[in-house]
């Protein structure tokens, strides 16, 4: 292969690793989590109160209440929402239910999964970064290599 196939081909290749980055980026962050499916009885008392606090069993993934990935409640009037989290008390804040009333509500969140294991978290958060890094290294080194010899 002559110089110019050589740039093409490295040139190909970085865009390559540019479509897959993504997506070891979301398997990196399916590693570092895992769901939690928790069954919670939610008591709404008060006229005007359409919220409830939930303990969570695990603290949310990053402390972030977009990790909540549903919220199914057993009353058909409810429009569950995740509200504020604390990190503090591991509570939830679900909003959007219906008059005072008890129902159930089915949670599911995502939770740090590599507590147990010191240090796992830092490393794969940085190893796609590493991966993604060493390749285009690589790539450029190819490439250097074949203009200067």
């Amino acid at each position: 292969m002559g110089k110019s196939g050589s740039v093409i081909f490295g040139i190909i290749m970085v865009a390559v690793m540019f479509v897959i980055f993504p997506i070891v980026m979301d398997s990196a962050h399916t590693l570092q989590t895992d769901v939690e499916v928790q069954t919670e009885a939610a008591v709404v008392t008060g006229a005007g109160v359409t919220d409830a606090d939930i303990v969570l069993t695990e603290a949310l993934w990053d402390d972030d209440n977009t990790y909540v990935t549903s919220i199914v409640s057993d009353n058909v009037l409810d429009t569950p929402v995740a509200g504020v989290y604390t990190a503090g008390t591991t509570s939830l804040n679900v909003t959007g239910l219906a008059a005072a009333d008890t129902r159930t509500l089915v949670l599911t969140y995502e939770y740090d999964g590599l507590t147990d294991y010191t240090g796992m978290g830092a490393l794969v958060a940085v190893a796609p970064l590493l991966l993604f890094l060493a390749v285009i290294g690589a790539v450029v080194g190819g490439l250097y290599v074949s203009f200067k010899g």
